[in-house]
């Protein structure tokens, strides 16, 4: 017999207790799992406080000081504990599709090599898919007698008090002399300081995207004075903020699906 069959049947059989596994893994948990949930509301109240970001116009770059209002959020957290009742809900759909696809494949793989007399192949073999096909069936049983968890216990934080993320209105203001913006990476860091109207020199500008370019740990800091907000972004955020993209970056292009 063709050594590589049998070991390709044995590797095979290795996948045949996928459904048991599961639960077996389930047997070993505690049965019970927690997810926290963020909860947010608007409070109607508002505030004005300065901040500092880096705003884009096609291939230039600034850093926008403004006085910007949002709104303020009531924020809480809402820890949820869940039940399972039973098992993994759902789960056994893994071993019902893989296991379904492997013992149907070697069945008529070895069905069809089986009935030919030049290729030495014992039909007896077949009966290494039957496990397969035992724990298909006890997957489907167990993807229909598994209920979704059930919630037993809601726990709720403290309520905090949070600006919300989208701004209300914006006004320009003069940057202050502290503003600055920095260039972080494995090598020293960049610190480019900043004009009051918040303008960056061409040079300037280009030595933030070359060395954000070259290094893939970079990130960029808008470094606001004490009580102010600031801006943090990452390499690809800054990168792909211009247009058109800046030349060595096409790793930071949105992959395709």
């Amino acid at each position: 017999m063709n050594a590589r069959i049998v070991l390709a049947l044995l590797l095979a059989l290795t996948t045949s207790s996928c459904g048991l596994l599961i639960d077996g893994a389930y047997l070993l948990t505690d049965k019970q799992y927690t997810k926290s949930v963020e909860q947010r509301r608007p409070s109607g109240e508002r505030e004005t406080k300065p901040e500092v970001r880096l705003a884009f116009e096609g291939s230039r770059m600034r850093v926008a000081c403004e006085d910007v209002t949002r709104g303020i959020d009531r924020v809480w957290l809402v820890d949820k504990t869940y039940e399972y009742q039973g098992g993994f809900h759902r789960a056994h759909w893994l071993p019902i599709i893989l296991e379904g696809a492997i013992g149907a494949g070697l069945a008529i793989g070895l069905g069809l090599k089986c009935g030919d007399p030049a290729s030495r192949i014992d039909c007896n073999l077949l009966y290494a898919t039957i496990p397969f096909g035992v724990d298909v069936g006890y997957s489907v049983i167990r993807l229909f007698t598994t209920e979704p968890a059930k919630l037993v216990n809601k726990q709720i934080s403290t309520r905090s008090a949070q600006p919300s993320a989208e701004p209300m209105a914006r006004t320009a203001a003069w940057c202050p002399p502290e503003v600055e913006v920095v260039v972080q990476s494995t090598n020293d860091p960049l610190r480019v300081p900043v004009a009051p109207n918040g303008e960056l020199s061409l040079e300037l500008q280009q030595r933030i995207i070359s060395s954000a370019v070259k290094n893939r740990d970079t990130r960029v800091l808008v470094v606001a004075p004490e009580g102010q907000r600031g801006e943090t972004l990452s390499r690809c955020e800054l990168l792909r903020s211009f247009t058109p993209l800046p030349q060595g970056a096409h790793d930071c292009l949105p992959q395709k699906p």
